[in-house]
């Protein structure tokens, strides 16, 4: 018995067309060694099945994924089917499903880091003072061993102080999440923060307001691998302009010194 399609290769792609006339009992359940994307070009009323699955509807334009050694079958329909093929190592960046996480995470989807942010986000939404307070801590200790890594690099900003660099402890961590409720700043990082406002010609409060967001949002907002939180409220500092929709620093109406 011969093939029940006609195939041609074109580049990287394999072209096969299913007659209208075929035999029905020539489509049989198959499977193949590689994973294979297939685009259906032309052909109304076919469908595709994988095991132990209900039959799909092929549809002109689209493209559908079959797993390696999956077996599947195509049921005939009421005119020709076109459909153009890909398979092997290129299908590797297709299966790999993209993190909902910002790159520069460094959290593949279905890693480590994957499932610990996926946790930190639902214990903060969740508002619970105690899962929220377990949200920063699990966050802390993620870059904590990151940074410990062998060959971990870091370039810091050179306007960023050293104090951005603090590593919290657990012990710290409480009270840190409770000033940043409270809203307070250290003496040493006003300081430093109303050094940076008046360098730039920007309201104290709303450097400290930026910066303080920065704080809260080190959790969620895409800090790269192994910064700490303190580093990332400073960058946050530093980046921000009035012009940046994100950013809530103001200019001020005081003469720059």
């Amino acid at each position: 018995m011969g093939l029940p399609f006609k195939q041609k290769k074109k580049g990287g792609l394999l072209i096969r067309e299913f007659s209208k006339n075929v035999d029905s009992d020539e489509l049989v359940w198959h499977r193949d060694r590689e994973d294979r994307l297939v685009k259906v070009r032309s052909g109304t009323g076919w469908m595709l099945q994988l095991e132990n699955m209900l039959p799909k509807l092929l549809m002109p334009g689209v493209s559908y994924v079959i797993p390696k050694n999956t077996y599947h079958r195509v049921i005939k329909g009421s005119e020709s089917l076109v459909v153009e093929i890909r398979e092997g190592s290129f299908m590797k960046k297709i299966n790999e499903k993209k993190s909902d996480h910002p790159n520069q995470y460094g959290a593949p989807e279905g890693s480590k880091r994957d499932k610990q942010l996926d946790a930190t986000m639902d214990d903060l939404k969740s508002g619970d003072p105690e899962r929220v307070e377990r949200a920063y801590r699990r966050r802390e200790r993620m870059e904590k061993q990151e940074r410990e890594k062998k060959g971990f690099k870091n370039k810091p900003r050179s306007d960023t102080k050293k104090e951005s660099y603090m590593r919290i402890s657990e012990s710290a961590l409480r009270s840190l999440i409770n000033d940043i409720i409270e809203e307070e700043l250290s003496k040493k990082t006003k300081k430093t923060l109303k050094k940076k406002a008046e360098e730039r010609g920007l309201t104290q409060g709303s450097v400290e307001k930026e910066y303080k967001k920065g704080l809260a949002a080190w959790a969620t907002s895409g800090s790269r691998k192994g910064m700490g939180q303190h580093q990332w409220a400073m960058a946050r500092v530093n980046s921000a302009t009035p012009s940046k929709d994100w950013a809530v620093v103001k200019k001020s109406k005081a003469k720059k010194k």
